[in-house]
């Protein structure tokens, strides 16, 4: 099957059922986060479907601001985070003991030891959200159907893939039933049974319209507007500043004296930023001297 090269993602829905869902394929967006580190290619995979994990929850939840998943754990792999904005822009990083070994199949389970995701929610204006979802199962799609069975209370249902080249996601999720039009009490069940027949080559070689097609060309769906997505990191100079102020005149003073400057790469983009002891002074007053 020949691989189709977009970075979108669309909601549908079933006419006359209380089901919704969404549908993500990215590549150039997916390979532009992979490719500022050299990862083993289980660990390409795995960042692959926590990325388009965040961009199905980031067309989700709406808020003006930054949603993220975050994996933790004490095994080989310490954090996995991937993050998206309200423009769509999408980043990820993965952490671990590079002195070790990596499986070539990758147990979420395994790999995150005693771990857990976090799923937060920060507004740009507004209270800081955060859910703790226990690591349940093999996979990412297991843990995020816990976390909508618990926060939202609606049964929903997540398929993942990702190979190196191009990620991707199906999500279903069943509304409550005053919600839809015409009771169709069989639709949930159907409707998911047959989502479970998706192959990974079609869920990262189909368009999203083929694919519905391939899956339910017996049903009535209804395809909403597509929307972009990319890579793009949120850090700047002055953001990056800010953290190396947090540090403490002390700190930094002792930075400066030990390397004659403090410089800060940025761990999802590569990005670097030089800070001397002239910009320093300029915000840290006589503190920032080293003679």
């Amino acid at each position: 099957m020949n691989s189709v090269t977009l970075n979108e993602i669309q909601r549908f829905s079933f006419d006359n059922t209380n089901v919704r869902g969404e549908r993500v394929l990215l590549s150039s967006a997916y390979q532009e986060i992979i490719k500022r580190k050299q990862y083993p290619l289980s660990l390409e995979k795995l960042l692959g479907e926590f990325v388009a994990a965040i961009a199905l929850l980031r067309d989700i939840v709406k808020i003006d601001g930054v949603l993220s998943i975050q994996a933790k754990g004490n095994g080989f792999l310490s954090t996995l985070m991937t993050e998206c904005d309200e423009l769509q822009n999408l980043r990820g990083i993965v952490q671990w003991d590079e002195s070790q070994a990596v499986p070539e199949v990758i147990s979420l389970k395994e790999v995150l030891d005693g771990g857990y995701l976090a799923i937060t929610i920060q507004p740009r204006n507004g209270q800081r959200y955060q859910g703790i979802v226990e690591i349940v199962g093999d996979t990412l799609a297991e843990c995020l159907e816990q976390y909508f069975s618990q926060s939202e209370q609606l049964p929903s249902r997540v398929w993942l893939a990702a190979n190196g080249s191009q990620c991707g996601g199906l999500f279903l999720q069943r509304l409550p039933q005053e919600q839809a039009k015409v009771e169709d009490e069989d639709a949930w069940e159907r409707l998911t049974h047959l989502a479970s027949t998706v192959k990974e080559e079609e869920l990262l070689g189909l368009e999203t319209a083929v694919l519905l097609h391939r899956l339910y060309h017996e049903e009535d769906v209804r395809l909403y507007d597509i929307k972009t997505m990319q890579f793009g990191c949120s850090c700047s100079r002055q953001r990056t500043l800010d953290a190396v102020m947090s540090l403490g005149s002390e700190e930094i003073r002792e930075l400066l004296i030990e390397q004659g400057s403090v410089n800060v790469d940025c761990q999802f983009c590569a990005e670097k930023y030089h800070f001397t002891e002239t910009d320093l002074i300029d915000l840290l007053g006589d503190q920032a001297k080293t003679h």
